[in-house]
């Protein structure tokens, strides 16, 4: 058995346990937009320390779709081979309004399963947000992490599981999808597509109508300016319902440094 299979015969239990109260208590029904898209893989690779900027905007017909946008910096450290931890900070812009602080983030990657040993790499994020400078509620979300590796195809899919709290939260709870597929045409650079859903509470499932969704296609390129690493993720995706924006345009670049 391997120091990774061993270290988490103690954790697997316990961590599924709590998993699955987590999943009972947030399954009450939330407000739902799409906002800080990204992305999140199960895989985690010990000692990994990064740095990331990303954000995205729409543009859109309907004035108070048109011109969003949100910003993020992230600073990443894999702790051990199975957990990752990073700490946020945000910015964002409504529609026709100005750029505003949005919160500070501590966020936390469980890896579950060994890389390639079942069928589905498996894994939990969970992150929680706060914000006291805007009198909005704080905020916990809690993502199941699925991702296939067939080939040079790479899949991902995250279930999203977003509940504010404090004395102005919202008691409902809103749900989440995110998928992408790339395919590596190089070793340094790949192709695929994102897409992103936000369907309304948990308990009470928006019309379609009134559902957010996206989808569209996304460039993935890795190089070296120097001795620097850098990462870049440009995705371009189109509105599936009237409630989602026309055209988002989400960017990623990351800064490993190993």
């Amino acid at each position: 058995m391997s120091k990774f299979t061993k270290g988490r015969v103690s954790l697997l239990c316990p961590a599924l346990l709590h998993f699955l109260i987590l999943i009972n208590t947030i399954s009450n029904a939330c407000w739902a937009n799409l906002s800080d898209l990204k992305v999140y893989s199960p895989i985690i690779e010990k000692g990994e320390v990064g740095l990331e900027i990303l954000g995205n905007t729409t543009i859109d017909d309907d004035a108070e779709q048109d011109k969003f946008q949100y910003h993020e910096l992230e600073f990443e450290k894999s702790i051990t081979n199975w957990w990752a931890s990073s700490i946020t900070v945000s910015l964002i812009k409504p529609s026709q309004e100005t750029l505003i602080f949005n919160n500070f983030g501590w966020e936390n990657t469980v890896q579950f399963t060994e890389q390639g040993k079942y069928l589905l790499d498996l894994g939990v994020h969970f992150e929680f947000e706060f914000d006291d400078e805007n009198e909005k509620a704080n905020a916990f979300e809690l993502r199941l992490l699925f991702e296939k590796t067939i080939n040079k195809y790479e899949h991902i899919f995250n279930i999203n599981f977003e509940q504010q709290y404090g004395s102005s939260a919202d008691e409902s709870t809103e749900i989440e999808y995110i998928w992408r597929t790339k395919n590596a045409i190089t070793n340094h650079f790949s192709i695929g597509f994102e897409a992103y859903g936000a369907m309304g509470e948990v308990n009470d499932l928006s019309p379609l109508e009134k559902q957010q969704h996206i989808i569209g296609p996304a460039l993935y390129n890795d190089f070296k300016i120097g001795g620097l690493e850098i990462e870049t993720h440009i995705v371009w995706m189109f509105g599936l319902t009237d409630e989602s924006a026309d055209n988002t345009i989400r960017w990623q670049i990351e800064f490993p440094f190993n």
